[in-house]
């Protein structure tokens, strides 16, 4: 009797530690999938929330700048901080340039961006209902009728694009 007591307690010592093993070698991989699961939710949920349109859009040929007006058209603010980080794409269909961030001030240089935020309620945030104005100079030269091709990509990933013509 003795025995079978003797071989019952060492089968059950082994089934518990090969249950402790089997668990820390599975928990650690279930846990980062769960990570990876939850931040990929946040990340879709962050750009199901954020949309904005692009009201109007003109482009002078005497000048070669582009004025782009965006409404926000989601639910989630955009920090001012953030805009400077917006990829532009401006140029003439098939020509299609990324614009570098310029700063403050009137009028960009060539190739560069600039933005005015309508801020309704001066809180540093691109909130739903407010416009934000792109005004951006093309570093190629544009004639009156070309087809013109504006792209913007926030940092999340949404991006809104438009085609008109220079006046």
């Amino acid at each position: 009797m003795s025995s079978e007591t003797f071989v019952t307690a060492i089968f059950l010592i082994t089934a518990i530690i090969a249950a402790g093993v089997l668990v820390n070698a599975v928990f650690p991989s279930i846990y980062r999938a769960s990570e990876t699961f939850v931040s990929s939710s946040q990340e879709m949920d962050d750009r199901m929330r954020t949309d904005v349109a692009i009201v109007n859009t003109v482009m002078n040929e005497d000048d070669d700048i582009a004025y782009i007006w965006i409404k926000n058209t989601g639910v989630n603010p955009i920090g001012e901080g953030l805009i400077p980080r917006f990829d532009i794409y401006l140029g003439k269909t098939g020509e299609i340039r990324r614009m570098e961030y310029e700063g403050e001030g009137d009028n960009p240089s060539q190739g560069m961006w600039k933005y005015h935020l309508y801020d309704d309620n001066s809180n540093d945030l691109w909130d739903r209902g407010e416009t934000l104005e792109i005004v951006a100079q093309s570093s190629i030269s544009v004639s009156e009728g070309d087809r013109i091709t504006f792209q913007i990509v926030l940092p999340n990933g949404v991006r809104r694009n438009i085609d008109f013509s220079v006046v």
